[in-house]
């Protein structure tokens, strides 16, 4: 037994998230839509363009969530909004439905796991996501945080029966290339972001990276428009979940190369940064219903 093990299953903190047709159109150019040509993805940069509906990418549900004592209930202590040392390790959305251009939301957080890596601890958060006037179910996100530093108090290294994933042993179905600015930081974080090691170089190098990064949340949604150009042509009605594990940083000015190998039900993906880092790896995309056949 673990000194965390009490605290499974935990509701974190519930509440309400609004956004409106504002924040999802910053959303979208924080995560670079609209960089490489303003006229692709009008229906995620604009609300006004002539025939184009107004359309919120998914990964916009990874950024609905509330702040909550999760930190100091495990008996850490925090500056500034995370431990030093923490970052992103994975990230999944699932999505029963579009997101609404506006709305409100109940969101309600709980933790799934505390799991010891050895040289830090593995935190696991679910949020699940209903739409505030109706009680319908929006969908789910599911978020792993890498404490360094924070191993060693004997508990389970990891969830049991997940998948293995394996890169498939032929080429890419398709590569869907798309740059990161060089202020993008700057644009992203606007969403609600505000983690230092995006900005301050002192707290970057604390955190483990060379310099001040691109959120690992930003390059996630940049890979969720990739995934929705290539598999879904543009529209965020088929996008049904997607899952990826962040293995290096990402920063300001790198070209990111999302490689695609369909499946069945979807995809397997990786995204490399610059054709030389493996930035977000273990990829799965699956449709939220099957393709139409030809």
């Amino acid at each position: 037994m673990s000194d965390y093990d009490h605290l499974i299953g935990k509701e974190l903190v519930n509440g309400h998230w609004s956004w409106d047709s504002d924040r999802a159109l910053l959303y979208a150019v924080g995560v670079g839509a609209g960089l490489d040509d303003p006229l692709r993805e009008l229906q995620f940069t604009t609300e006004n363009a002539p025939g184009v509906a107004q359309q919120v990418i998914p990964s916009f549900l990874a950024i609905m969530g509330l702040p909550s004592a999760w930190v100091e209930l495990l008996g850490w202590k925090s500056e500034g909004l995370s431990p030093v040392g923490m970052v992103h390790g994975e990230q999944s959305v699932t999505l029963a439905r579009p997101i609404p251009v506006s709305g409100k939301a109940h969101l309600s957080t709980v933790l799934r796991g505390v799991y010891d890596k050895g040289s830090g601890a593995l935190v696991v958060k679910e949020t699940r996501i209903t739409l505030a006037d109706t009680g319908e179910h929006l969908g789910s996100t599911c978020m792993r945080l890498f404490a360094q530093g924070k191993g060693g108090f004997g508990g389970p290294r990891g969830p049991a029966g997940e998948p293995a994933w394996s890169q498939p042993d032929r080429r890419p179905d398709q590569t869907v290339s798309l740059p990161v600015g060089l202020n993008q930081s700057l644009i992203y974080r606007l969403s609600g972001d505000r983690h230092p090691h995006g900005t301050d170089p002192g707290r970057a190098r604390a955190d483990g990276f060379e310099r001040p990064v691109f959120y690992g949340l930003g390059s996630y949604g940049v890979a969720c428009r990739a995934l929705v150009s290539a598999l879904c042509d543009g529209d965020v009605a088929r996008f049904g979940h997607m899952e990826g594990r962040f293995s290096k940083p990402v920063y300001p000015g790198d070209r990111l190369d999302t490689r695609v190998w369909r499946t069945d039900d979807g995809a397997a993906f990786q995204m490399w940064a610059n054709g030389e880092r493996l930035v977000l790896d273990r990829g799965v995309f699956r449709f939220r219903t099957a393709p139409p056949t030809s």
